[in-house]
């Protein structure tokens, strides 16, 4: 039999429904047996899991099985769960495979796999060429399931109309442009890349948190300029081309041109998007069960129950936390009458030199607005011996849990020398056993100190008194060391967190924010194309996303940007300065406020709150794009005859 023929007939076999459904079934049977089989394993202490780390930690440490101590370890391994870790990544791999078998596709693949590993293997087994290996899997699995995932749009889209046309149309074209395949192909290299360049040396935590941070960053970015290039580039060059005529006198009408443009960049991003979360998530759970810092193995710490870069991972980095901050008292916020008094009192001394100082209601807000900074500076600083009260609220849910708390604190102190350390005591008055800790802390870093939940009262009260000095006992009483200056606590300098879900569950919410954030992106590229060539229109939409991406920097800018002199009189120009600047920050402030890469790097809740906020203000602003790309577009004279 020639090759050709049985080339055919195996292509005829992979697309036949029996096929198909046995292939299925046959996959389905495989990965349910192969994951019983582990899950048995774990319970018996195989393949590890949490009886087994738990069993050895009684036995190296002494601990009993009432300990406390364990009790923190066993909570830490319910949560990581490598079950449930090696059951997502299973059915994210059987999704996969089977979504290649029902397009056609399934022995295609198998060949492919089999010769990716028949080449990668060897590699593999050579330091030298190890990570050319990883590096050659690692694009092959994720182009295989971009590939798989293209077709099953393709398919998605196969119905009949002039919006799935245009959809399916961009799809197609998407990996016919350079512009595009280039930034898919950067997108696959860098992904497959970015695990071998991690430091090995480093502590866990800082591994987990670099991958998290350079990976999905990087998936954002990339993505974002693949949206508004591409969707920029079709749009104006089946303009520039005069392809666009063929398409305007189908008819198709301008809205649904338009949404079908928009709707094949969107599911183009939302195929790139799962095939880069897929690979984020499954290479951060394979991190997650390395050996920590202070680890003879994963979980099971050298000289103590938890090592400290364990618990700083899974309290901080690989959780869902929610954290409250200091509370400020009444007497200083802005509109106290107490704070009204100092404004009125330093207003009045200073106009005993200069009688037009904040005369206007421009520089008295900025004085006002000054004088606040200022007082919120001072109480949350100490003098070198003295102590302070801090009380948090808020932490009802926390008491509930009665799961361990993380207090992440930071001081300011002589310009944070990296050379200098000070002794910071903290005390916890509402607790049964108030006995001062004290911290040899660097100035400058964040430092974290795990707190049980009996000092929070029932109410959700914690008080911590802070002291800017070492607390000792001498013959005489209690004494103070203090340190050389003063210290101050920055804002959200100090905060108590907890677990308030999961990091799974995290996961996909910062993802479907991002996905949701290049929905808008794309309609700024839409509505920019519609009226303007490419040059420019790539101008426009670029920097509505920088602007984008930078307004909480600008916010945070002009809060700290002065616009008074020294006698409080405006200054024109910086006040015009940081009007515009406000208002091009605050245009985008509910695009800032998700923050959910920055979530996902820190460990902080998504809350669905958030997710269905900020999708419903950008969806809004992506309808009103639409709207007037719309009548943009109508009034453009496309395909008009000339009469030569």
């Amino acid at each position: 039999m020639k090759l050709r023929s049985l080339l055919g007939r195996l292509d005829r076999t992979q697309k036949a429904r029996w096929f198909k459904i046995a292939a299925s079934v046959a996959v389905l049977l495989l990965v349910a047996t192969a994951y019983v089989w582990f899950v048995i394993g774990v319970e018996n202490g195989t393949f590890g899991g949490s009886s087994a780390v738990l069993n050895q930690i009684e036995q190296t440490s002494g601990l009993g099985a009432d300990d406390p101590r364990l009790g923190l370890v066993r909570g830490i391994l319910e949560e990581s769960s490598i079950t449930l870790s090696v059951g997502v990544g299973a059915l994210i791999l059987t999704s996969v495979a089977v979504i290649v078998i029902w397009l056609g596709l399934g022995m295609t693949y198998l060949a492919l796999a089999i010769a990716a590993v028949l080449v990668a293997g060897p590699m593999l087994l050579f330091e030298p060429t190890e990570v050319y290996g990883r590096l050659m899997i690692g694009v092959i699995i994720l182009s295989a399931a971009f590939t798989a995932l293209m077709q099953a749009a393709l398919v998605m889209l196969g119905g009949s109309g002039p919006i799935l046309s245009v959809a399916r149309n961009m799809l197609t074209e998407a990996v016919r442009m350079k512009i595009s395949l280039v930034l898919i192909i950067l997108l696959m290299l860098g992904l497959a890349v970015l695990p071998s360049l991690l430091n090995a040396d480093q502590p866990l935590r800082y591994r987990v948190q670099s991958f998290f941070q350079y990976s999905t960053t990087g998936v954002f970015w990339v993505l974002a300029f693949l949206t508004l290039a591409f969707g920029i580039a079709s749009i104006t060059a089946e303009q520039r081309d005069k392809i666009i005529w063929q398409t305007v006198t189908k008819p198709v009408a301008a809205w649904q041109y338009l949404l079908g443009k928009w709707l094949g960049i969107v599911t183009l991003n939302a195929m790139l998007l799962l095939v880069s979360a897929g690979g984020i998530f499954l290479f951060a759970e394979y991190l997650r069960n390395q050996p920590a810092v202070g680890e003879v193995e994963a979980y099971v710490a050298a000289d103590a129950a938890v090592s400290e870069d364990r618990f700083i991972l899974e309290s901080r980095v690989m959780t869902a936390r929610e954290a409250v901050g200091i509370e400020i008292p009444d007497f200083l916020e802005m509109g106290s009458e107490v704070f009204q008094e100092r404004v009125d009192q330093y207003i009045e001394s200073e106009r005993l030199t200069d009688r037009a100082f904040a005369s206007t209601p421009s520089e008295y807000a900025a004085v006002v607005t000054s004088l606040h900074k200022d007082v919120l500076r001072t109480y949350r600083s100490l003098a070198p011996g003295a102590s302070r009260v801090y009380r948090i609220t808020g932490l009802q849910e926390a008491k509930r849990q009665d799961a361990p708390v993380t207090m992440r604190v930071r001081v300011d102190a002589g310009g944070n020398r990296p050379d200098v350390f000070y002794n910071m005591t903290f005390r916890l008055p509402l607790s049964r056993d108030p006995s001062p800790l004290v911290k040899t802390m660097s100035p400058g870093f964040f430092h974290n100190v795990s707190l049980t939940t009996e000092a929070i009262s029932d109410d959700g009260v914690l008080e911590i008194e802070v002291t800017n000095g070492r607390i000792v006992v001498t013959q005489n009483g209690v004494g103070v060391i203090p340190n050389p200056s003063a210290t101050t606590i920055p804002e959200n300098g100090l905060e108590i967190s907890y677990k308030s879900g999961s990091y799974r569950a995290n996961f996909a919410r910062v993802m479907l924010v991002l996905w949701v954030k290049l929905a808008f992106l794309a309609m700024v590229g839409v509505f920019a194309s519609t009226f303007l060539s490419f040059p420019v229109a790539c101008l426009i939409g670029f920097g509505v996303f920088l602007l984008a991406e930078m307004s909480g920097f600008l916010l945070t800018a002009v809060d700290t940007y002065s616009t008074v002199d020294r006698q409080g009189n405006a200054i024109w120009y910086k006040v015009i300065t940081a009007n515009i600047t406000n208002w091009a920050g605050l245009i985008f402030k509910i695009y800032s406020d998700l923050r959910p890469v920055r979530r996902l790097v820190q460990g902080q809740l998504m809350p669905w709150s958030s997710v269905a906020g900020g999708t419903g203000v950008l969806l809004t602003l992506t309808g009103i794009l639409y709207i007037a790309a719309i009548q943009v577009f109508k009034r453009r004279e496309l395909a008009i005859y000339s009469g030569n």
